[in-house]
């Protein structure tokens, strides 16, 4: 079995021999050392460069200092705890499927951990310096095992890329199950920020997920979403891919987003799309837009599970 849990912290305390204005200059080359994992933590925080040279600008040296010290001292209890209760968790965990690794690294402080889709499978990303600022380093192994343990109920649910249709069909069915009971309890604004989050935590090609709302003007407006910042906040009908599907009332799937003369660009990862319209009567009242990193994306069984999903927010607007 490969080595399941492994220790990249060192490699950014290397920053703390560098003086504080050549930090955003490290950080550039320490990302090229694990770029899938960078790619996807600037993503999934809906970060660019400029956000990491502020948030490294506001890093004080000494919390950096106090974090490495900390981690020194407990790096290798908590590596043992882990490995001494995996011993116990392999049939909870499905540990013979090593279709995981779990990286310990020092990120910027945004989020406990990530999921990280990769050509091995996926990498569950911890950051020691959230870890460290909620004051759950001394005890890290428990978080640890915690999020494995979230891990594998996510990929159960969770709808990959590569995948068939029919194993995307039944997993779109699972999801929405769950979605329909995580739905149940909230409002029509509720239920469009759950849905975001939910579709972008668990659909691993979704890498821009967002509503868009019909104002008084008959304007495509910006609603919840996740992913990067876009600068279309208002669209016009007939207006690129989600103004077309508005005008139209029909689903758009775009495999290659580059061949399409009318398309307004968000951002240039973005290589295919698909725009499903929310119709009340004969009204088009909103859409839900999903923007992919991968060509070709979406299929039959995106646009069946999307169609039931404006359907479930439909509900709550009436």
């Amino acid at each position: 079995m490969r080595s399941i849990l492994r220790d990249f912290s060192e490699e950014f305390f290397t920053i703390l021999s560098f003086p504080k204005e050549k930090w955003f200059s490290f950080w550039l080359e320490h990302r090229k050392d694990h770029p899938r994992i960078w790619e996807e933590y600037l993503m999934k925080n809906s970060l660019n460069e400029r956000d990491v040279e502020e948030t490294l600008s506001h890093l004080e040296r000494r919390e950096l200092d106090r974090l490495y010290h900390e981690w020194q001292i407990v790096q290798a209890g908590i590596k043992s705890k882990v490995l001494k209760s995996l011993k116990g968790l392999a049939n909870v965990l499905d540990l013979s499927r090593e279709d995981f690794v779990v990286y310990l690294m020092v990120a910027l402080g945004k989020a406990d951990r990530i999921f990280v889709p990769t050509s091995r499978g996926h990498v569950i990303m911890i950051d020691l310096l959230s870890l460290y600022r909620k004051g759950l380093l001394k005890n890290a192994d428990e978080h640890i095992i915690e999020k494995m343990k979230e891990f594998r109920a996510f990929s159960k649910l969770a709808v990959f890329s590569g995948a068939t249709d029919e194993e995307k069909s039944m997993r779109f069915e699972r999801l929405y199950e769950m979605l329909k009971t995580e739905l149940s309890p909230l409002s029509f604004e509720e239920a469009m920020k759950t849905i975001v989050r939910l579709l972008d935590h668990y659909v691993e090609y979704y890498n821009w997920t967002g509503f868009y709302l019909v104002d008084s003007e008959k304007q495509l407006v910006l609603g919840p979403f996740v992913g990067e910042p876009t600068e279309h906040v208002k669209i016009s009908f007939g207006r690129g891919i989600c103004g077309q599907a508005a005008l139209t009332k029909e689903t758009f799937l775009v495999p290659d987003v580059s061949k399409e003369e009318n398309y307004l660009s968000c951002s240039e990862k973005t290589k295919s799309e698909i725009v499903v319209p929310i119709i009340d009567g004969d009204d088009v009242i909103g859409e839900i837009d999903i923007d992919s990193h991968h060509a070709d994306a979406f299929s039959g069984p995106d646009e069946e599970f999307l169609k039931k999903i404006c359907q479930l927010l439909l509900e709550k607007r009436e």
